[in-house]
């Protein structure tokens, strides 16, 4: 309609112009100014016209938005209550939003994890206060894990936007609600000790054999199993230290992770030959154990 109303517009002002102009005695000075009378109008009301097009587009484009919104919400009521099952659309709506949520965590993991500074830091929401330390006795009996090599590169998190295997691997640790807490916790120190300036891949550790891997998710802890506290960057360990103890957010989220990890672990131990052991001590997740495992005496009780 507005196009067609623009349209009749120039036609006329086309007409008016043809019917006024005297091409033969006006000097051309004097037709640019009646063009300029007879073609502004139209102009200025064609640019009305497609404004107000535009703008009811967007009017009904939200409406149809809003319809949609409060039918999903009227599902997901009705579902709570009990009252309706879940539509079709709903459930895949809901699919499609978490994992574009797990899509999302994993990035963040994969940004923090690595040397790329943000412009701005965000910090994470309080965690709750932890116990000082996991307990040895605590229950390690998980069920099966997936399959290691899928695990040891879910531990390290994708390298970059382009790793493929490595995102298929971080959704299948997200969506196991064993490995979750893990992944989550590891993010968060990630997130945190890169406030700081600490990445791991600048982290080169003195690699520790197999046996005192082994020996670890065996329930070792102390001297015995010093060599994997293979950090020796000072700065590093001061900073991380000195955090522990003036954050307490950070440091419950440090004791999370080093629950979640030894719980996860001695797991995968089992299933793990040494090849796979030596490949996950290089996991960006292994070396922020090592540094927050060496800060926290894990290695020296």
């Amino acid at each position: 309609m507005a196009r067609a109303l623009a349209l009749l517009l120039w036609i006329a002002s086309g007409l008016g112009f043809a019917a006024l102009a005297n091409f033969e005695a006006m000097d051309p000075l004097t037709l640019a100014a009646l063009a300029l009378a007879c073609f502004m109008p139209a102009v200025v009301i064609t640019l009305g016209l497609l404004v107000a097009a535009a703008t009811w587009s967007l009017s009904h484009e939200t409406r149809h938005l809003q319809g949609s919104i409060d039918e999903l919400r009227q599902s997901l009521l009705q579902r709570d209550t009990g009252t309706a099952p879940p539509t079709a659309e709903t459930t895949t709506t809901l699919s499609d939003l978490k994992a574009a949520q797990a899509e999302a965590e994993t990035e963040l993991a994969m940004f923090f994890s690595q040397r790329r500074r943000p412009d701005t830091t965000t910090p994470p929401p309080p965690l709750p206060e932890q116990p000082a330390m996991f307990s040895e006795g605590e229950s390690r009996t998980l069920g099966a894990l997936p399959a290691t090599d899928d695990l040891i590169r879910a531990l390290n998190f994708p390298e970059n936007e382009h790793d493929v295997a490595g995102f298929a691997a971080m959704r299948v640790a997200l969506a196991d609600p064993r490995l979750s807490p893990l992944i989550r916790a590891a993010q968060d120190v990630l997130t945190r000790l890169a406030q700081e300036g600490i990445y791991m891949d600048d982290l080169r550790p003195d690699r520790a054999r197999p046996e005192f891997w082994r020996a670890f998710a065996q329930g070792t802890r102390g001297a015995l199993i010093a060599p994997l506290g293979g950090i020796r960057d000072r700065s590093c360990l001061a900073i991380t230290s000195g955090r522990m103890r003036s954050d307490p957010e950070f440091r419950a989220a440090v004791h999370l992770f080093l629950r979640e990890f030894d719980r996860v672990f001695a797991q995968m131990e089992a299933q793990a030959d040494d090849s796979q052991i030596t490949s996950f001590s290089d996991t960006r997740t292994a070396r922020a154990f090592m540094l927050l495992g060496r800060v926290s005496g894990v290695f020296s009780r």
